[in-house]
C-alpha cells in the first residue's frame, strides 16, 4: 500500500490492526481490523480512514473529556494463528467457487449433481447471509438441461457479488 490509506478496507492490505493510545491516561488498545469494520458496519458508520480517526476515543476516560487520541496503524498486527485461520478460510471459500463455476460449465452437458459440488455449497453456506442464493445455483445447474444456455453461470455470479459485499477475500477471477 502506497501512502495513507482511504478506507477501512484498504487496510486489509497489509493485514492492519488499529493502536488507540490515549493522551490524557497513557492507555493503550489494540483493535482488530475485522471486529472494528463490523462495528462501524453495524452503526452504519463511515468506513473513511480519516473520519475513523477522528471518532474513535479512549475506552478508559469518562465520557465528558476531550477524547485526545493518538490513531495508528499496525501493520501485520494480527498473529501468525489468526493470519492462518483467515488465509485457510479463503483458500477453502475460493476453491468451493472453482468448484461451482465448473459445474455451472458443464451442466448444460453434463450430470453436475455430484458430492463435490454438494461439498462446495455446504462450504459456502457461512459465509453468505441465507442459503438462496445457493438453492438457486443448485435449481439452475440440475434442472434446466435442456437449453443450451445455463443461468447456473449468473447464479454464480450472483453467489460471488454477495461474498465481496460481505468483505470476503475472493479472487479477481471469480469477480
Amino acid at each position: 500500500m502506497v501512502g495513507d490509506p482511504k478506507t477501512l478496507y484498504d487496510l486489509r492490505k497489509v493485514e492492519a490492526s488499529v493502536r488507540v493510545t490515549c493522551r490524557s491516561c497513557k492507555a493503550v488498545k489494540v483493535h482488530d481490523l475485522e471486529e472494528l469494520i463490523a462495528s462501524r458496519t453495524f452503526r452504519r458508520a463511515t468506513m473513511d480512514w480519516r473520519t475513523t480517526q477522528h471518532e474513535m476515543i479512549c475506552a478508559r476516560c469518562p465520557v465528558g473529556t476531550d477524547g485526545d487520541v493518538k490513531v495508528e496503524l499496525i501493520p501485520f498486527g494480527r498473529n501468525e494463528r489468526e493470519m492462518r485461520e483467515q488465509r485457510g478460510r479463503t483458500l477453502v471459500m475460493n476453491l468451493a467457487l472453482s468448484v461451482l463455476r465448473d459445474a455451472a460449465q458443464r451442466a448444460s452437458r453434463d450430470d453436475v449433481a455430484t458430492p463435490a459440488v454438494r461439498l462446495a455449497l455446504r462450504v459456502l453456506r457461512p459465509f453468505l447471509a441465507d442459503r438462496a442464493l445457493l438453492v438457486t445455483f443448485w435449481t439452475e445447474i440440475t434442472e434446466r438441461k435442456d437449453r443450451a444456455f445455463n443461468h447456473g453461470h449468473q447464479a454464480h455470479r450472483w453467489i460471488v457479488t454477495e461474498l465481496v459485499k460481505r468483505g470476503h477475500a475472493v479472487w479477481a477471477e471469480f469477480r
